[in-house]
């Protein structure tokens, strides 16, 4: 069995996380301080979307990504998400926030599951996620931080080609990484609709961008996309038009979670 380590923020340039008040452009309005709270806990506590996994950020296992190909690419998934979440914001001179969104899953996420890459045969590449969220919250020229959120995502693809095998088909494991994507993505409106900071809604904007980019790979993988995923994802992308939160929300959640439902049984047929 896999010994999971304690979720700590490690290698994100601590000195910089500490003074971040110092070197943010505007602090964001879920840290008003701007700085980051250093995590020290073992648990987790439902993602950032609230207590008990309201929002779309819970559910990354590492037991389970050890095994289930799902699993695992999931939680490439959802960092991906985190790293075109914060370059959209960074371009849109939210920096803070961007060197925020960089860092998050290195404790959420990567600290726990870099066992599991390892052990799957993938390279290590923290390093280049501390770069990115240092190079953020230093205000560094766009076109660095770029390249840098674009080698993470580099890594993240190449790490996903390590991924266990299973008895589920190509097609099937696309097919139910899109489902997932596209759940955490709703589920994260409803949290973002809960109240107006811009976390959540960043975050939210980040699934959202990658249900399109997994949507892709599932056509790739020769799977025309349904109808109903189609409207699913148009839907998503009208929800979260930018990386800045519109001062009103412009779908109805309840529309949202309908076609959200249809896509997911229209995705459960693929074999």
């Amino acid at each position: 069995m896999i010994k999971l380590q304690p979720r700590l923020w490690v290698g994100v340039g601590l000195s910089v996380l500490a003074g971040g008040a110092a070197l943010a452009d505007t602090a964001t309005s879920w840290h008003q301080d701007g700085a980051i709270a250093l995590q020290v806990a073992q648990g987790g506590e439902g993602g950032e979307g609230g207590e008990g996994g309201e929002g779309g950020e819970g559910g990354v296992s590492a037991e389970d990504a050890a095994k289930d190909p799902v699993a695992f690419i999931s939680a490439l998934d959802v960092t991906a998400a985190h790293y075109h979440a914060g370059l959209a914001a960074y371009k849109a001179d939210r920096h803070q926030a961007a060197g925020e969104m960089f860092a998050h899953p290195i404790s959420e996420i990567y600290v726990d599951l870099e066992p599991v890459f390892t052990a799957q045969g993938a390279t290590p590449f923290q390093d280049e996620m501390s770069k990115a969220s240092e190079l953020a919250l230093g205000n560094a020229p766009v076109a660095e931080v770029e390249k840098a959120a674009k080698a993470v995502l580099t890594a993240l693809d190449a790490t996903a080609t390590k991924a266990p095998k299973s008895s589920d088909s190509a097609k099937a494991v696309q097919a139910k990484l899109l489902a997932g994507m596209i759940e955490r993505a709703a589920r994260q409106y409803r949290s973002a609709s809960a109240n107006t900071e811009f976390e959540p809604y960043l975050d939210g904007y980040g699934f959202a961008i990658t249900a399109k980019v997994r949507s892709e790979a599932l056509v790739k993988a020769g799977v025309p996309l349904p109808a109903d995923v189609v409207a699913a994802i148009d839907l998503l992308l009208k929800a979260y038009p930018t990386a800045l939160r519109p001062a009103t929300l412009p779908v109805a959640l309840d529309a949202l979670s309908v076609q959200t439902s249809k896509a997911q049984l229209a995705l459960s047929r693929v074999r």
